[in-house]
């Protein structure tokens, strides 16, 4: 019956790319019929070994991991399966790194110790480094070098959901890879990280970035460049239709703008209707190309084509939050960008879509360590006089998610080894808030 690759899910109806390409990669390539399976939050994990059981009876026990998202419970499911005679494989960002764990554990024993325990291979970069051998016999850690010319032949029919049965997911927002990494991450510089305000008094530490300083995900790829134009509209083509338009689907790259007015030629020649497109970017992009994004709208509103601005990354509009998180932005910039989209919906009410009642959430992260009477009335400030909870802020805001291997995690690492510490971890995240002194 083939493999099985287990994904955390919210059952929501989009695709997970990553995931499926890895599944559609070793059933093509490899010759193992392979599914993606995302596990809802609560899942009955009896049943899912009951379903696990019966799908590998009478072949070899091997299953993937990928797109965790920190969950506990996914990775007791390992152990448990690993427990269980399977072979367990983890790939996707920061695979290696948390097969590894962290350093000195001998020094500092309540450091993250790594997944050595339960996961057989940890597979880092495309899968288009995988082979066989790999896959069923290699232990320890494999990274493949990131590039270009990627394989992104995805069956989006692959994709499965278990809460208490398996269920096929019919997805209804797909992704389309552009960008690999993120411009901003080319990059390296060494930052100057204030001390959480939480301490009485604490050093400035520096560490070395690589794009923003919380993204485990930057500082493990950083950029490697576009899918030429060709692998883009591949990708689109591949895409199922709905009433004669292609479905909606999320553009990966995190500077879209420039290359939007080309893409909407390149589809025109095609001869592809489209029906919406999705973009997750950062607020600089919007400022530098407005232009760019007034003639999309132009082009999309004749042709009938939303376009969703789903996730903005302005994720504070404090000064000392933002230069901690090393955005490379200001809280005027952000705001500015508010300005812009609201002036742009005035003109575009149907074609733009950015505001979270259309379906957007924007990145507001709070609280941080570095939350102080300034920061709070500085942000809240702002927030009011800007009305943002109009159409700007998520109806939650995002904690500080500190993954062990982020540039953020070495800031930690660093307190640590001054004498401030120690800092709680659960798993792959390190919980600055539980912190309760030296």
């Amino acid at each position: 019956m083939g493999m099985i690759i287990l994904s955390h899910h919210t059952g929501e109806r989009y695709g997970l790319l990553g995931p499926q390409v890895a599944a559609s990669f070793i059933t093509s390539e490899l010759g193992i019929s392979t599914i993606v399976i995302g596990l809802l939050r609560n899942f009955d994990k009896e049943k899912l070994f009951e379903f696990i059981k019966e799908h590998y009876k009478n072949q070899e026990k091997i299953i993937g991991f990928s797109h965790l998202c920190g969950r506990p419970d996914l990775f007791e499911l390992i152990g448990e399966l690993k427990t269980l005679g399977f072979r367990t494989i983890l790939g996707g960002p920061q695979a290696v790194s948390d097969l590894v764990g962290e350093g000195e554990i001998e020094k500092y024993p309540w450091r993250f110790k790594g997944l050595k325990d339960r996961v057989d291979l940890g597979f880092g970069g495309p899968v288009d480094g995988l082979s066989k051998e790999l896959l069923e016999s290699s232990k320890g850690s494999f990274s493949y070098q990131w590039n270009t010319d990627l394989y992104l032949k995805v069956d989006w029919d692959n994709l499965f959901i278990f809460d208490d049965h398996l269920e096929k997911l019919e997805i209804e927002t797909f992704q389309v890879l552009r960008g690999i990494g993120c411009p901003y991450a080319s990059l390296k510089k060494t930052i100057s990280l204030d001390p959480p305000s939480f301490f009485k008094e604490g050093p400035k530490i520096e560490i070395e970035v690589r794009g923003c300083s919380f993204c485990d995900v930057a500082w493990d790829k950083g950029f490697c460049g576009f899918v030429d134009d060709e692998k883009v509209l591949e990708q689109i083509e591949n895409l199922p239709e709905r009433r004669k338009r292609k479905m909606p689907f999320e553009l990966i790259d995190e500077y879209p703008l420039v290359f939007l007015p080309k893409l909407l030629d390149l589809v025109s020649e095609r001869g592809f209707l489209l029906e919406q497109i999705n973009l997750v970017l950062r607020p600089d992009d919007i400022l530098r190309h407005r232009d760019k994004l007034e003639k999309s709208l132009n082009r999309l509103k004749s042709q009938g084509t939303k376009l969703l601005l789903a996730s903005i990354g302005f994720e504070s509009f404090s000064s000392k939050i933002l230069l901690n998180l090393n955005k490379g932005i200001t809280p005027e910039m952000n705001l500015e960008v508010v300005k812009i989209l609201r002036d742009l919906k005035k003109r575009f009410p149907e074609t733009l879509l950015y505001r979270r009642d259309e379906g957007a959430v924007h990145g507001f992260i709070y609280p941080t360590p570095w939350d102080d009477p300034h920061t709070e009335a500085e942000t809240w400030k702002r927030v009011g006089a800007y009305q943002l909870f109009e159409d700007i802020l998520p109806s939650h805001s995002t904690p500080l998610i500190i993954h062990h291997s982020s540039p953020l995690g070495e800031w930690i690492r660093k307190l640590e080894e001054k004498g401030f510490g120690p800092f709680k971890r659960h798993w792959t995240i390190i919980e600055w808030w539980q912190y309760q002194g030296v």
